[in-house]
């Protein structure tokens, strides 16, 4: 699969990689083909079809390759509408882990849910190699099959993490998943109850089903919650009649068994990430190292290339909310937080030992990227900078390698600003950047939420706090929703159903395109892209606007006007910026680590503990590993994509 194409997005730094295929790729004979061979002349054609190309094509050699990918399409078409009832089970099992997602992208566009019986298919979906999440994505797929689908979630309790994404899915980046409408109210709440007296259960989706409220596709019970939290309270003495006390904590685990690429498990209040090693082995090369940290180890969302360590207002909980610090110089360390900062720490340093005993130093990688990567790929001056050797402490460690991220920071800063980098000009300045200082080279990037409309807006539409999301003729039918939003979206709601004190937000939300109030006074959505906007808006604090598409400019512009949302040019957010300075200094935060000040003042160095400085060294290589991220999502935001060659 390593020598396949597979489609990428313009954010990944693999993205085109091994299209050049298609330059000496011959058209096969039909009966030579594979279902592999299938796929991959499909995720070609996905790059036409997004007018992606590599950068040495010239007009004709695009158009040739172009009509090329169309006749290879062609033959994908032939092969995939030849897949029936007798050969559908074998081409599945031949179907590379990597193409699982795109088999069914083209079950679907070929339409085989038309052709393919509800026994064939019955006997396909017990295969071990079947991905649930995938299956479930595909609405054509779970309408056509909704009683063989409706059985195979019910014979197996595993499948209770669908359920609970189901209940939990929202406007929410990520998979959305549908089941099937055999799948009755009276089968979840039998099934749930089902799980939770089964022998083996996992603490945490009983807490989830604990906390659940009823919709309309999953109507719990009371009932059903006091049993699940009964049966949670029944585990946890198990725990402490063992001498074993119920944590919260992480675990990172590199497994030489695992064929998923990643795998998320809860077991109580613990958390559990494991990653192939076979996957880390095939992907030694410097551009995959660096492509893991977004796709595998996700340090940052995709597309949207935020960080994803940081802490966001929605991160906190009630507790946190209510009980803890709510002071500006505080930075706000919640509980969540705690709990992601120590799973990254645990995943860069597995990472880190992994690959140091592979033979490829993270540091290395690091120094490729910006003395050779940037400049190659899209044409960057020269950059100098130094990174740690392999000889040294982990306190030199440290030293070396803030030296190296101050250094990279001016010199981008100089680029930005002179379209050039000018060492002895960088040389008069010998203070440290400040974070949010360092300008962008993308003339609209961020846009943040301010004001007290958009509180208010948000308040209404989304705070698990909002009255709006309570109306009593649907409550009494024991129904419950977390917000206004998914009242609306699960329920018919009227005018009528509210207080005459209701009426001002009411129609706030309704000034601003948030709802429709017809003549009737039927109460609905009204524009989803502004609802989708402002909720991504809410969730993160902060959206990257160079990658959505040019319809939301007006909204934005709009927004604006209004003094709703307001824009800034720089490389970092300002989530980011703040989880920066509460890293590296105390300038901002009291309660920071400050770890390039403690460095660069010389208090940390007299520390003979190398354990203290590896954790320091752990923080700062994450630190440099995102600072990589956005300067190449920057670059390739305005540059066409070219191969990347190892």
């Amino acid at each position: 699969m390593r020598d396949r194409v597979l489609f990428l997005d313009r954010n990944d730094m693999l993205c085109g990689y091994q299209l050049d295929r298609i330059e000496t790729m011959d058209i096969p004979e039909f009966e030579t083909m594979t279902i592999n061979d299938a796929i991959e002349f499909y995720e070609i054609k996905r790059y036409f079809d997004a007018d992606m190309h590599l950068k040495t094509w010239t007009e004709t050699s695009y158009q040739e390759y172009e009509r090329k990918s169309k006749t290879l399409y062609g033959l994908t078409m032939r092969f995939i509408n030849n897949i029936d009832d007798d050969n559908i089970i074998k081409h599945y099992a031949a179907v590379d882990t990597l193409y699982h997602a795109s088999f069914w992208q083209l079950f679907c566009i070929c339409k085989l849910h038309k052709k393919i019986s509800n026994n064939a298919f019955a006997r396909l979906i017990q295969s071990d190699h079947i991905s649930s999440f995938d299956l479930f994505e595909h609405k054509e797929v779970v309408t056509s099959y909704g009683p063989e689908l409706r059985d195979y979630i019910l014979t197996n309790v595993n499948h209770i993490q669908l359920i609970i994404h189901v209940y939990e899915q929202d406007f929410t980046p990520g998979k959305k998943l549908f089941l099937p409408d055999e799948l009755t109210g009276e089968d979840i709440c039998g099934y749930i109850s089902q799980y939770v007296a089964s022998q083996n259960v996992n603490p945490n989706h009983l807490e989830a089903i604990r906390l659940m409220r009823a919709t309309v596709q999953i109507p719990i019970t009371d009932e059903i919650r006091l049993a699940a939290k009964r049966r949670y309270q029944e585990e946890a003495e198990k725990m402490t009649s063992k001498g074993t006390l119920i944590t919260s904590g992480v675990g990172v685990i590199l497994s030489p068994d695992q064929e998923e690429v990643k795998k998320y498990e809860q077991n109580g209040n613990d958390y559990t990430f494991s990653y192939s090693i076979q996957w880390l082995k095939d992907t030694l090369d410097y551009p995959s190292v660096l492509n893991n940290f977004i796709y595998v180890f996700e340090v940052v969302d995709v597309p949207q290339m935020r960080s994803l360590q940081v802490h966001t207002r929605t991160q906190s909980g009630i507790f946190d909310r209510v009980f803890r610090s709510q002071s500006s110089r505080m930075y706000p360390d919640s509980f969540g937080f705690k709990s992601v900062q120590n799973m990254c720490n645990l995943q860069m340093n597995a990472y880190y030992e992994f690959l140091n005993a592979n033979g490829v130093h993270l540091e290395d990688v690091l120094q490729w990227v910006f003395t050779q990567y940037l400049q190659e790929v899209f044409g960057f001056p020269e950059m100098r900078t130094r990174f740690p050797s392999k000889g040294t402490t982990y306190s030199e460690k440290c030293s070396t390698i803030i030296t190296a991220f101050e250094s990279i920071l001016k010199q981008y800063c100089l680029y930005v600003r002179h379209g050039t980098i000018d060492f002895e000009l960088m040389a008069m300045s010998s203070g440290s950047v400040k974070f949010d200082m360092v300008p962008s080279l993308l003339k609209e990037k961020y846009l943040y939420g301010k004001g007290a409309d958009y509180e208010s807006l948000t308040h209404l539409m989304f705070s698990d706090q909002c009255m709006l999301k309570f109306i009593p003729r649907i409550h009494k039918a024991d129904q419950h929703y977390k917000s206004f939003l998914e009242l609306l979206r699960n329920e018919t709601v009227y005018l009528s159903d509210y207080h005459d004190r209701d009426m001002p937000s009411l129609r706030f939300l309704e000034k601003h395109s948030m709802i429709h109030i017809s003549a009737e006074g039927l109460i609905e959505l009204h524009d989803i892209r502004r609802v989708a906007l402002l909720r991504d808006l809410y969730q993160h604090d902060v959206i990257n606007i160079s990658h959505y598409g040019a319809n939301i400019t007006p909204i934005i512009t709009e927004w604006e006007k209004d003094g709703i949302v307001y824009g800034n040019n720089t490389l970092f957010s300002q989530p980011e910026v703040d989880y920066l300075n509460y890293l590296l200094n105390r300038a901002e935060y009291d309660n920071g680590l400050e770890i390039r000040n403690r460095y660069s003042h010389g208090v940390l160095q007299i520390d003979p503990d190398e354990a203290v400085h590896k954790h320091n060294y752990i923080i700062l290589l994450r630190v440099l590993v995102l600072l990589a991220i956005k300067i190449n999502d920057e670059l390739c935001t305005l540059n066409p994509i070219e191969p990347i060659q190892p």
